[in-house]
């Protein structure tokens, strides 16, 4: 049975491989998955693209904090742990991807999970010392450099 799949080109193609013109929004629909590609290499796209969602939202919440002078609350807090449980996962099904033989395009791709997933928790470890404004600051340039972090995991992947 034929599945359409998104990717970048400016070919319409249909289900059953046809092309059938150009759209200009530069998304083709084709039948066939890259080749090599498996289902978990879809887990962990979903996984990585939550990522960035999840990561605007932070950068987000926390200018909105900033702004407003606010501490973020319990919310915030559950939040940030939502973003570093994301990016466990994601990391998760991308270590069983590398078990099953598959290799990220470049070998940063791996350090640079390993620093995004460690990167709220350290921003947080300074929390002690910094008070309400400074620890929303703080948090605020921890998720932008997550944001560059996940822009760098899509390209080195």
């Amino acid at each position: 049975m034929s599945r359409a799949v998104l990717s970048p080109a400016l070919e319409v193609y249909d289900l059953e491989g046809r092309i059938r013109g150009l759209r200009g929004d530069s998304w083709m629909i084709s039948s066939h998955e890259p080749e090599g590609t498996t289902s978990l290499d879809g887990i962990h796209r979903f996984l990585a693209y939550a990522g960035v969602a999840i990561t605007l939202a932070g950068i987000g919440w926390s200018l909105l904090l900033a702004f407003t002078g606010r501490a973020g609350g319990p919310a915030f807090e559950r939040f940030q742990a939502a973003v570093v449980s994301m990016l466990v996962v994601g990391a998760a099904s991308g270590l069983v991807l590398l078990a099953t033989g598959a290799r990220p395009a470049d070998g940063l791709h791996l350090l640079y999970a390993v620093v995004a997933i460690g990167l709220i928790p350290l921003a947080r470890s300074f929390f002690g010392r910094a008070n309400g404004r400074a620890a929303v600051a703080l948090t605020f340039a921890a998720f932008v450099v997550l944001g560059g972090l996940v822009y760098r995991l899509f390209t080195t992947g």
